[in-house]
C-alpha cells in the first residue's frame, strides 16, 4: 500500500460490555478513476490460525468502485450516515469527490444483509481494492453461539 495517496487508521471500539463500533480514519489523498477495481471476500477458520482459513462461497466479485459503491450503497454505506462523513449518495457515485479524510465514530454496521446462519468459528472480511495503488482491509471477528 502506498501510503502517500491511502492511509487507513480503523480500530474496533466498545460501545458497551457487548457492542463493539468501528472508529478512525481513512485517507484518500487520490481520486478513483474508472481503473480503480474493489472486490470482497470471505473466510472462515474453526481454530483462528493463520494458515487455517478456508474461502467462504460469500463474496462480491471483482468490480469497478463506483458500481460497487452504487450497486451495495444501500445495504453497506449508508450505516455509516450518522457517523461518518462518508458522502451521502444522492445520484450515482461517479458523481462525488472521494479524496479526502473519511472519519469514523463509534459506527456500528446492520447485518441485515449477512448470511442468515454462520458457523461458529472465526472469520475473515477482507477488501482488496487496486488500480492507481494497490491496498486492502481486513476485518478479522469470532462468531460464537450464545445461549437464550
Amino acid at each position: 500500500m502506498n501510503e502517500e495517496l491511502v492511509k487507513i487508521n480503523l480500530k474496533a471500539e466498545h460501545i458497551n460490555r457487548t457492542t463493539l463500533g468501528i472508529s478512525g480514519t481513512l485517507d484518500f489523498r487520490y481520486e478513483f478513476s474508472e481503473d480503480t477495481m474493489i472486490e470482497m471476500v470471505l473466510l472462515r477458520s474453526a481454530s483462528g490460525n493463520a494458515d487455517s482459513y478456508q474461502l467462504l462461497p460469500y463474496r462480491i466479485p471483482r468490480m469497478q468502485i463506483h458500481d460497487f459503491i452504487d450497486t451495495f450503497y444501500d445495504n453497506i454505506f449508508k450505516d455509516l450516515g450518522p457517523c461518518s462523513n462518508f458522502p451521502v449518495i444522492e445520484t450515482k457515485a461517479r458523481d462525488y469527490k472521494f479524496c479526502k479524510v473519511i472519519y469514523f465514530e463509534r459506527c456500528l454496521f446492520n447485518n441485515d444483509h449477512m448470511p442468515n446462519y454462520l458457523p461458529d468459528g472465526y472469520y475473515k472480511a477482507k477488501v482488496v481494492t487496486s488500480g492507481e495503488t494497490d491496498w486492502s482491509l481486513t476485518v478479522l471477528f469470532q462468531v460464537e453461539s450464545t445461549l437464550s
